[in-house]
Parts: C-alpha cells; sequence; structure tokens
C-alpha cells in the first residue's frame, strides 16, 4: 500500500472519531447548563473542556462568540467538528478507491450538512436533532468500515486511527474532571461517563457506585469497554503487529515498541497507583505516549527515508544545541 493513501486513511478515521467525541461534549455540557443557577459564569463552566480539548484558540482569539459554536463550526479551531468532517472528508476524496460507496455516501452526506447552513440552523432550532445526527453518523460510518471493505492494511490503518483517537478522547474526557476547579460533583461524574457512551455499561459493572475512583478505574483500565484505554491501546498494540507480522510481545520499529510500553503501563499498574501518584500526571504520561506512537506511526510507514534522514538530523543538532 502507498504510504500516502495510508495516511489519507488513518488521518479519516481520526477526524471522524474526534468529531463524534466533541459532539457527546457539547451535548452533555448544554444538558448541565439547564440545571444550573442563570447566574454562572459560562466561560468558567466551560473552561476545564476547554483545557482538556486544547482548545485553547477560544480563550485568545473567539471568546465573542459562544463556547458551544466554538466546538461546532469555529474556523480557527483544527479540531472543531466543522473542521473534523471537512478534513475527514478531503481524506477520504484522495483515496476514494479504497473506499466503499456506502462510506462515500455517508461522509459525503455530513460534509454538505456541515458546508451549507443547515448544521448551524440546526443547532439553533433542534440541538438534540443536530447532536444525534452527528453521533449517528458516525457510529453508522465505523460499522460501514467494519463491514463494507477487506480487512487489509488500509483497514488496519484506518482501525488506528479510530482507536488512537479514542483513546486520547477518553482520556481527556476523563482529564477534564481533574481540571474543575472544585472536587467532582455526581454530575460531573456521570457527565464524564456520558461523552465516552460508558454511563449504562459502568452502570451493570459498579451498580451505582459513583465515584471518582470508579470512574476513573472504569474509563482507564476495563478488559471489555470499547472507549477504555486499555481495550483502545491493545487494539492499537493488536493493529500495529498485524501490520508488520512480528508476533505480539515483540517488536519491529518504535511505534510497536512505545505502543507495547503503554499497554504495559496500563496493563501493570492499578487505580490505586494512579490515583497516589496522581490522576492528571498520568493521564498526562499516557497522553504524551499516544502522542509519540502517532508520530512514530508516521515515520514507519508514511514519511520516506531521505525525510526521515533529515528529520532525524534535526534533532541532533538540536540536542547538540
Amino acid at each position: 500500500m502507498l504510504s500516502r493513501v495510508a495516511d489519507n486513511l488513518y488521518w479519516m478515521n481520526r477526524y471522524v472519531e474526534r468529531a463524534e467525541s466533541l459532539a457527546r461534549v457539547v451535548e452533555v455540557n448544554q444538558d448541565n447548563l439547564l440545571e444550573l443557577d442563570d447566574n454562572i459564569e459560562l466561560d468558567r463552566f466551560w473552561l476545564s473542556s476547554i483545557h482538556a480539548f486544547h482548545a485553547h484558540e477560544y480563550i485568545d482569539h473567539e471568546k465573542e462568540s459562544s463556547a458551544e459554536c466554538f466546538f461546532l463550526f469555529s474556523d480557527s479551531w483544527p479540531s472543531s467538528i466543522r473542521n473534523c468532517i471537512f478534513s475527514a472528508r478531503e481524506n477520504a476524496r484522495m483515496v476514494r478507491d479504497q473506499l466503499s460507496e456506502e462510506i462515500w455516501v455517508e461522509l459525503n452526506s455530513i460534509y454538505h450538512f456541515f458546508r451549507s447552513k443547515d448544521a448551524e440552523v440546526s443547532f439553533d432550532q433542534t440541538p438534540q436533532q443536530f447532536f444525534q445526527k452527528v453521533i449517528r453518523f458516525s457510529l453508522v460510518f465505523q460499522g460501514l468500515s467494519d463491514a463494507t471493505v477487506n480487512h487489509d492494511e488500509g483497514w488496519l490503518f484506518m482501525s488506528l486511527g479510530k482507536y488512537l483517537e479514542r483513546a486520547d478522547q477518553t482520556s481527556r474526557a476523563l482529564d477534564a474532571l481533574t481540571l474543575k476547579e472544585k472536587k467532582p460533583s455526581r454530575k460531573d461524574l456521570i457527565a464524564a461517563l456520558r461523552i465516552c457512551s460508558a454511563l449504562s455499561a459502568f452502570r451493570r459493572q459498579y451498580r451505582g457506585e459513583l465515584s471518582l475512583r470508579n470512574v476513573a478505574e472504569f474509563l482507564l483500565f476495563s478488559q471489555d469497554f470499547p472507549r477504555s484505554m486499555r481495550f483502545a491501546i491493545r487494539r492499537i498494540d493488536s493493529n500495529l503487529h498485524e501490520l508488520s507480522g512480528v508476533p505480539s510481545g515483540n517488536f519491529s520499529n518504535e511505534a510497536e515498541r512505545l505502543a507495547g510500553s503503554a499497554l504495559a503501563a496500563v496493563n501493570f499498574t492499578n487505580i490505586d497507583a494512579v490515583l497516589a501518584r496522581g490522576l492528571h500526571l498520568s493521564l498526562d504520561e499516557l497522553q504524551l505516549s499516544l502522542m509519540d506512537v502517532g508520530q512514530k506511526i508516521f515515520e514507519t510507514y508514511v514519511m520516506s527515508p531521505l525525510e526521515l534522514q533529515n528529520v532525524n538530523d534535526d534533532q541532533s543538532m538540536q540536542a547538540q544545541q
């Protein structure tokens, strides 16, 4: 497979997953706002999400707009839902021959929805329908990706993009709890679970025992829940080994080594050790590890040897300086 094609498939899925996650963030925060005092400062309410999801452009440039509209429709923030949909569609356009017709139709449809004024009108008039449209699109897109394309190298890169982004978004939803000005309330804990679509699964496992410890343990270490960090990192590790053909437990490149290290970090610790060390610090380290995995995937499978050599030379010069 051409490296350019692999990169397009990888980022297409990352952007779709990110759009779904941010739709859930805005939907849940809007629901919580309805139950709060009318005198609350909206900027302070959104502050933990803004920091957790690195939406600092809102603070720096766009505070005249609402935080909701910034997350959904901002042109200046690359991770707004509109920009994610546009980027996913552009990546898909470059590799249409690798996609099924059904995938292209779904992605093209949501793209034109956001390109027109329909998306903003829908959000203003029927916000719940707007959020459900974005979330349902992502779920249909993922189902079609699994059901209508060959599970070959291209599909593995699509899966890598999905699970890297999912692990990152789950860590940010959990990290937002540590960035609250006060101890997370019951409502805050439920919000984090809803953002990860984990509320029902959590209740089945913990029987209503809602606490920061239990929420963090579930979203970090669950073996079976598809949006937990352990589940996502395990799939990343498995996909990388399928790509290289190297047996699990060994590694043939830096991406596999770092993914294995991240998997070991969640497999050989527990929630008590994480809380003792600091939840925010532990999440930061996992996020950085996932960023390194993403960078090494790019260097291993996308960059040409000459480009990689130039990058290594630049890094060596910076280290010497």
